[in-house]
């Protein structure tokens, strides 16, 4: 995978870290779910536009469908540790349980993995993947934000958070090695249904940001439409250029 694509991951997790840290004392979460809103409007475009027709563009069979519906799955599965604080669901008034916290972590962490394995697309000549590393990135930010806040308020001293938090900023650029690995062993069937497996993931995590914006009112605010059209329009633009 490009070195600078890991730089950036990197920087974008630490920054969503960074963030979390300034703002651990504030329990209001407008300005992460309006992010949260922009990237998942942003990411379901990557997905609908680039990365799906390019999965059945390189399929040799009739399964991709199949790896689409695991992956969308998987998350449901991922979901049941990370309790959805990926897509803005923080309730920093709860005392959380180690259990819930490692949980928590391990959940996302295994969300970031899968995520970076579509960055290996580069191996493949895939034409869309700065569009998909864009989508990852940017959600980046409001991932780390929520872990980072989660890890903040849970662990009073940052030398047991510290470490988490670099484990897990690490794991979107591990996800992109392996896929690059799986290319570079010829085995270009097995990153396509993991490509596949991928888009699955990203579907639901997209549509649960973008349904779940509004919140248990299901009254999404005008900041939040804003930032759900702007997302989608930022990935229109940027397929016709």
């Amino acid at each position: 995978m490009n070195f600078t694509y890991i730089i950036l991951l990197i920087s974008a997790a630490g920054l969503g870290s960074v963030a979390a840290w300034l703002m651990r004392k504030q329990t209001n979460n407008e300005v992460l779910n309006i992010l949260l809103s922009f990237t998942g409007a942003y990411l379901l475009g990557v997905t609908v536009i680039h990365l799906l027709p390019e999965v059945f563009a390189h399929a040799t069979g009739t399964t991709i469908p199949l790896f689409i519906f695991a992956g969308f799955f998987v998350q449901l599965i991922i979901v049941q540790f990370t309790r959805g604080i990926e897509h803005g669901h923080l309730h920093l008034h709860e005392q959380f349980s180690k259990s819930y916290v490692f949980g928590v972590f391990f959940g996302l962490s295994m969300h970031a993995f899968l995520e970076g394995i579509p960055l290996a697309a580069t191996e493949m000549g895939l034409e869309s993947t700065r569009q998909i590393f864009l989508a990852v990135m940017l959600h980046k930010i409001p991932e780390s934000f929520a872990l980072a806040t989660v890890l903040f308020f849970s662990f009073k001293d940052l030398r047991a958070a510290i470490p988490l938090l670099i484990v897990f900023i690490f794991m979107t650029p591990l996800g992109g090695i392996f896929g690059s690995f799986l290319t570079h062993e010829s085995a270009s069937h097995s990153i396509n249904w993991l490509l596949a497996m991928v888009s699955g993931t990203f579907i639901h995590i997209s549509t649960t940001i973008i349904f779940e914006a509004g919140g248990k009112s299901h009254r999404i605010s005008l900041y939040k439409f804003l930032a759900i059209i702007a997302g989608a329009l930022v990935t229109y633009i940027a397929a016709m250029m």
